[in-house]
């Protein structure tokens, strides 16, 4: 996978939202103007949308909270949950390391490059914008315990948001979730081997007047 060290400090440095000069941003990070650029187009190329503003620098059209891997983990009581900013897709991690992981094992990014939804269609994860968690089960019953997992995965998460103040979640068939007409979250199932092994996916909208949905 291509090397994102240096886009990722670039989106830290502009995540309070402020104008940052391109001489600036080189300094810091130790490059030219013309290099700060081409990570700016980066970035870009991930659905971040940044201005551009002559004599003024670069910015965000508002300041966003990146995934902090330290409080996210320090919140668990047991499991395990890999945070990665960029990966082709959480589901796909954690199929490609199925023989490594316990029911309830998690990944969680800031952008998937290749994230799908139903019948392999192409899911657009921009960076930052939405929250993209995928989650590891084992189906001890077999593959016949997957049937209508998706829909019942999104009655629970349903249950949970009302308990937390979102009282207007609802459920669309067969594995949306809507908040006040607008779609807050996509559930996709995926199993492997013959023990029924699944990948839960979920893609979280933070779009909610700017910030977290739920």
């Amino acid at each position: 996978m291509k090397d994102n060290t240096v886009p990722l400090k670039l989106i830290a440095l502009l995540a309070n939202g402020e104008f940052h000069s391109g001489e600036q941003l080189g300094e810091t990070l130790g490059m030219s103007r013309a290099a700060i650029n081409k990570h700016i187009q980066t970035l870009r190329d991930w659905g971040v949308d940044v201005f551009t503003v002559p004599g003024k620098g670069y910015s965000l059209p508002e300041p966003i909270q990146l995934l902090n891997a330290e409080q996210i983990l320090g919140q668990l009581d047991g499991g395990s949950v890999t945070v990665l900013p960029v990966i082709d897709s959480t589901n796909q991690y954690l199929l490609d390391r199925i023989g490594e992981l316990k029911s309830g094992d998690a990944c969680v990014a800031e952008y998937q490059q290749a994230g799908r939804g139903r019948r392999g269609r192409k899911w657009f994860s921009p960076f930052g914008a939405n929250l993209y968690l995928s989650m590891f089960w084992r189906l001890e019953q077999g593959p016949a315990a997957a049937i209508g997992l998706s829909l019942v995965i999104g009655i629970v998460m349903a249950e949970v948001l009302r308990k937390l103040g979102a009282d207007k979640v609802r459920v669309k068939w067969p594995n949306d979730l809507y908040l006040q007409d607008r779609k807050l979250a996509g559930i996709l199932v995926e199993l492997t081997g013959k023990t029924g092994d699944a990948a839960q996916n979920s893609h979280w909208s933070r779009d909610q007047h700017g910030n977290a949905s739920c």
